[in-house]
C-alpha cells in the first residue's frame, strides 16, 4: 500500500485483497466482521478475494441507499455484532459507498463504547469524503446526519479500480466534493477540475486527483479534528446542499449527495459574492460552469420557505441564524457567516434563473 495520508491512515491500493489480508494477519477471525449494502455485496465483495480471517457468517448486509442510513439499519448492525459474539476487540470492515462507511463507522464507534473499523470506499464520493476525516453518523427521519460521533477509521483503503464500475452520475457526485476541496484551498486545481473531460474519463488522471483531494481534506482535518473552527471550511456548499437533498428525499425524488452539494455550491458562491466580497466576475463564472455540469434541483420559488426552514435545522447552526462557510476568494474561506431568509431567497431566485 502507498500512503496518501499518514494522519488519516489513508492508503492507495493496487490490490485490495492482498492489502486487506496483510491488515488482517494475526487477527482472531471470530472478531472480524464485514459490513456491506446490497450494491457493494453484489459488485464489490469479489475484489476482496478469499479472506480466511473473515468468516462467511460474519457478513452483515443492509439495504442500499441513503434512505436506509437510519436507526433501523444501525440496530440491525448492533444486534448482529452482539449475537455473533463481538467484543471490544472486534473489527468492522465497511465496504461500499458513503452510506455503509458513515453508518458502519457510527455503529463501530458506539458498540461497546467503540471498536476498531476499516473503511474500503467503493464510490468516488466515499473515497474523497465520507470514508475519511472521522465523521460518522446516521439520519434522523429526513434530517441528514443528525445523529453521529467523531471516530477515525484505523485504515482507509483507496482503490481506483472501483471507480470504473460507476455510472456518470455517481462519478459526478463524488467529483462535486473534489470541486469543493479545490474551491476552498487550491485555485489551480479548481481550474483543472472544471476542465476535466467527463465524456472520455481518464481514470489514471482521476485517481491522481483523488489523492490530491484527499490531501486537501486531510489538511483541514489535521488542523481541526473536531470541527471547532477551520474544518468548517469543508462545509462549503452544504447548507444549501443539505436543504436541497433533504427536500428531495421528503418529496420522493431523492438526489445523490454530491449532486445536492453541487447545487449548494452554486448558491453559496453567489452568496459569497454578496456577503464575503468574492469578485462578481469570478463568482458568476464559477456558478455558470458548475451549473452547466450539474444542472439545477427540482425546486421552484414556491418551495423557498420549506428550504429555508430545512436550513434552520442544519446541525452547523450555533444560534438562531443560518450558518454558512463563504469564500472571499478562491482558495480562502471564512466560517460562521450568516444570512437572513430574505438573502437566501434572493440567491435561490437568481440560481433558478441561471
Amino acid at each position: 500500500m502507498n500512503i496518501i495520508s499518514n494522519d488519516c491512515h489513508v492508503y492507495a491500493s493496487d490490490s485490495v485483497s492482498q492489502d486487506l489480508a496483510r491488515l488482517l494477519e494475526g487477527r482472531d477471525p471470530a472478531q472480524v466482521f464485514l459490513l456491506v449494502d446490497e450494491g457493494s455485496r453484489r459488485h464489490c465483495v469479489s475484489a476482496l478475494g478469499s479472506q480466511p480471517n473473515i468468516p462467511a457468517d460474519h457478513v452483515i448486509t443492509i439495504a442500499a441507499s441513503d434512505d436506509h442510513k437510519d436507526y433501523t439499519s444501525a440496530l440491525k448492525i448492533w444486534e448482529f455484532l452482539s449475537s455473533h459474539g463481538a467484543t471490544r476487540k472486534a473489527l468492522l470492515i465497511n465496504l461500499g459507498g458513503g452510506m455503509p462507511c458513515d453508518l458502519g463507522g457510527f455503529c463501530a464507534a458506539t458498540f461497546k463504547r467503540g471498536v476498531e473499523f476499516i473503511n474500503i470506499p467503493t464510490t468516488l464520493l466515499a473515497q474523497v469524503d465520507a470514508s475519511l476525516g472521522g465523521k460518522t453518523g446516521m439520519n434522523l427521519g429526513s434530517l441528514k446526519n443528525e445523529i453521529g460521533v467523531f471516530a477515525m477509521a484505523s485504515h482507509v483503503i483507496i482503490c481506483a479500480d472501483f471507480l470504473r464500475t460507476l455510472d456518470r452520475d455517481n462519478l459526478l457526485s463524488g467529483f462535486a466534493e473534489m470541486i469543493k476541496h479545490a474551491l476552498i484551498h487550491d485555485k489551480d486545481e479548481l481550474e483543472a477540475l472544471l476542465n476535466f473531460d467527463f465524456e472520455n474519463v481518464d481514470f489514471a488522471a482521476l485517481h491522481q486527483k483523488v489523492g490530491r483531494s484527499i490531501m486537501i481534506k486531510d489538511f483541514f482535518v489535521k488542523a481541526d479534528p473536531k470541527e471547532k473552527g477551520l474544518r468548517k471550511a469543508l462545509n462549503f456548499g452544504h447548507t444549501f446542499g443539505h436543504a436541497f437533498e433533504t427536500f428531495a428525499m421528503r418529496h420522493q425524488r431523492p438526489v445523490l449527495h454530491g449532486m445536492a452539494v453541487a447545487y449548494g455550491m452554486v448558491c453559496e458562491v453567489m452568496l459569497s459574492r454578496d456577503k464575503a466580497g468574492l469578485p462578481a466576475e469570478t463568482a458568476n463564472d464559477i456558478a455558470k460552469r458548475i451549473e452547466r455540469l450539474y444542472g439545477k434541483p427540482e425546486v421552484g420559488m414556491a418551495d423557498a420557505e420549506e428550504l429555508v426552514e430545512l436550513m434552520r435545522h442544519d446541525k452547523k447552526n450555533e444560534t438562531a441564524d443560518i450558518n454558512f462557510t463563504l469564500l472571499p476568494q478562491v482558495g480562502d474561506v471564512v466560517v460562521n457567516q450568516t444570512a437572513s431568509p430574505a438573502e437566501i431567497v434572493k440567491i435561490l431566485k437568481e440560481y433558478l434563473a441561471l
